[in-house]
């Protein structure tokens, strides 16, 4: 088996080069769709990382029906008065986030955990301001994209004496992008501002590619979902590192590829190396069904649209497997057929155990309700080239994706004062209701975000400038909307 050749992705992200990522956003709600920006920045991986080149670094205005969360302001630092007179509005930041994304496919993207986060906000805030969701996930282009959160949690498990972590007074890992930093030298910068968290990520990137660079230039290789699958599939075997979120605890893994679940495809299910497959091969498929994702099971799954680091071979030396046993077993379970099959009934198992996928009557949370036909791509994408108000009145008129159409409206009415008074009455009445209703709904009413200020204020780590400024905000709002 041949050992992984780093260099080739070094020289890989030599030629395309490298960018950092990373959002403030108007809170981290349970319902993510509904949460947008209120900065961005983007910067340039270079020599000099105390001055990296600047490519992106903006506020916002935030619509009145897009309430931001005073902990999220209080965290970020960010007064939403001060928002109010920012040169972009919301729609003008995703605009430009997109346009720079959609001009360089080539650049690597590195965040820290913005697999989970960042990367979402920008789907669906693409979704709603008429781009394509899927953008950074386009297969023909081969966007590749780096989580260092994850790559952080991969170290750990296989190689923790390469750099510094952080534990908590009890001696749990805390893996805090800025304690991450600290430890390891980095200054954290003004911590949760957009720009200083890029420069500390591109810091951190350099750390792991010159102490690690076998486990970062992997995350380089599988940087997308196209490169990852193919990287768990066409091995006999890989590793795989995670830190379970609650107990902290690093859990190294050499998994073989059995199939992938046909009710979720981005879900990869293995056998991890570390058992033996001589207990587990005349399970049946209820029993297997029974063991999948579960605490001291071989049978697991990987997301491989989640960024994940898919470690070469050879590291299962450092998870007690010599090459020769992994092979071994990993050859007992891929040659064991009706094994296979049993692992795949049992996902089909659990599948009809699985609530139906919840549907929403609010737009913001369609997204996975159907792909947007090449028609109403193509009319989106003319609708945004253009500024002039009544061919982008012509262009909702041949929409034909409800939920396409409504977002159109919104942002007529929210980026041209002048349109119809009709289409702003509307939108008023909208954004009206949005606010003031007091139904269980996902997005933040004022109700929900007086209460977050409540919350806030009984801390000790309230900075009271900030949470006045969110107070008046919130009066402002509301008196604007009950006009």
């Amino acid at each position: 088996m041949n050992a992984f050749n780093y260099q080739e992705y070094q020289a890989l992200l030599s030629s395309r080069g490298m960018v950092g990522l990373d959002l403030e956003t108007t809170g981290i709600n349970r319902k993510i769709e509904y949460e947008r920006p209120t900065s961005a920045a983007i910067l340039e991986y270079s020599a000099d990382l105390d001055n990296p080149e600047i490519i992106m670094n903006d506020k916002c205005r935030l619509p009145y029906h897009i309430l931001p969360d005073a902990g999220a302001l209080n965290i970020t630092n960010i007064n939403p008065l001060e928002l109010m007179n920012e040169k972009l509005s919301l729609f003008e930041l995703v605009s430009k986030i997109a346009l720079y994304l959609k001009s360089h496919p080539e650049k690597i993207i590195a965040t820290y955990n913005g697999a989970s986060y960042d990367l979402v906000i920008l789907r669906h805030s693409f979704f709603s301001s008429l781009y394509n969701p899927y953008m950074l996930s386009n297969a023909s282009e081969d966007r590749i994209h780096i989580d260092l959160y994850n790559i952080a949690q991969a170290i750990y498990c296989f190689e923790p004496e390469k750099i510094s972590f952080h534990k908590d007074v009890t001696g749990k890992l805390i893996l805090k992008q800025a304690l991450l930093a600290v430890a390891n030298g980095i200054d954290p910068g003004d911590a949760h501002a957009a720009m200083d968290d890029v420069k500390v990520l591109l810091k951190l990137a350099r750390l792991f590619e010159t102490n690690t660079p076998n486990i970062f230039f992997s995350a380089i290789a599988c940087g997308n979902k196209k490169r990852a699958i193919s990287l768990m599939t066409k091995q006999l075997f890989f590793n795989y590192g995670d830190v379970k979120y609650k107990e902290r605890l690093a859990v190294k893994r050499t998994p073989t590829f059995i199939c992938q679940d046909p009710s979720y495809a981005n879900n990869l299910v293995h056998f991890d190396l570390s058992y033996d497959p001589l207990d587990f091969i005349y399970f049946t498929a209820e029993e297997i069904a029974t063991k999948i994702n579960r605490k001291g099971s071989p049978f697991f799954t990987i997301k491989a649209n989640g960024s994940p680091v898919i470690l070469p071979a050879e590291f299962c030396t450092k998870n007690n497997l010599s090459q020769e046993e992994a092979t071994e077993r990993a050859e007992t379970i891929q040659n064991n057929l009706s094994f296979k099959e049993n692992v795949l009934l049992a996902c089909d198992i659990n599948s009809r155990k699985r609530a139906e996928w919840p549907r929403s009557a609010y737009p913001e949370s369609q997204i996975y309700d159907q792909f947007i036909d090449n028609a109403d791509r193509l009319l989106s994408e003319a609708f945004i080239e253009t500024e002039n108000l009544e061919k982008r009145i012509e262009i909702i008129n041949q929409i034909n994706d409800p939920r396409l159409i409504d977002f159109a409206k919104r942002i007529i009415a929210m980026e041209h004062s002048d349109c119809d008074p009709k289409i702003m009455m509307n939108f008023q009445e909208f954004e009206s209701k949005r606010l003031l209703t007091d139904d269980a709904v996902p997005w933040r009413t004022l109700t929900a975000a007086r209460k977050s200020l409540e919350a806030e204020e009984k801390k000790s780590t309230a900075n009271n400038t900030i949470l006045k400024a969110t107070r008046d905000y919130y009066n402002l709002i509301e008196k604007e909307i009950r006009k």
